[in-house]
């Protein structure tokens, strides 16, 4: 008999000690699991754009492989599509947000004005494009070829004179010959970039 109760308690004891060891791991699991934050965080906490540019917004999370839910402060002026493209559409500011699993991270949008895109111009030191000369005078152009602030001295120039017989310009050199009114076209091009400009022309007598 005492054998039988001996064995009972053995059998209880052994029991409850594999019971408690798998409490202690249960815990431990879930200690390690809280422990294990999320997160998530933008590459850059600030994007500078121009009216009408787009850029992918890029984030950093805890996890791999996870959905992002993103969104925009003000979509009039910027929107984001759901694979965090950001599209800038007016001038200001927004906040872009990326949201996972309940952590939330924030990023400036800066939208500022489309920048011009430089154009040749072509230009003659003449007041309202109109020169005045003696038949028989000759006049340096002085033809100014510009990209923006940078001239251009290698650029190609051609010339059309409407009334050859009243004045033809020629290397950038104007002639006067009969006494009139025409026009000169100046046609100025460098590489892929050409601008045109109309000189008027007045020939008068000399005294």
């Amino acid at each position: 008999m005492k054998r039988i109760i001996y064995c009972l308690i053995a059998i209880l004891m052994s029991v409850f000690g594999f019971s408690a060891c798998d409490d202690g791991n249960t815990q431990e699991s879930s200690s390690s699991q809280q422990n294990q934050e999320v997160s998530i965080e933008f590459v850059k906490s600030e994007i500078v754009l121009e009216v009408g540019e787009q850029v992918q917004a890029e984030v950093v999370t805890s996890e791999s492989n996870v959905f992002i839910f993103w969104s925009i402060s003000d979509k009039s002026l910027a929107t984001i599509s759901d694979d965090g493209v950001i599209t800038a559409l007016a001038e200001g500011q927004v906040i872009c947000y990326a949201n996972f699993d309940g952590a939330t991270a924030m990023c400036l949008v800066k939208i500022v004005p489309k920048t011009a895109t430089p154009m040749l111009s072509l230009s003659v030191p003449y007041a309202e494009n109109k020169v005045v000369l003696y038949a028989g005078d000759s006049l340096d152009l002085m033809v100014s070829v510009k990209l923006g602030n940078e001239i251009f001295n290698d650029a190609q120039l051609s010339f059309v004179s409407a009334d050859a017989q009243i004045a033809s310009a020629e290397n950038g050199v104007l002639t006067a010959g009969a006494v009139g009114n025409t026009t000169v076209q100046i046609k100025a091009t460098h590489g892929d970039e050409s601008a045109v400009l109309t000189l008027a022309v007045e020939v008068v007598q000399k005294a």
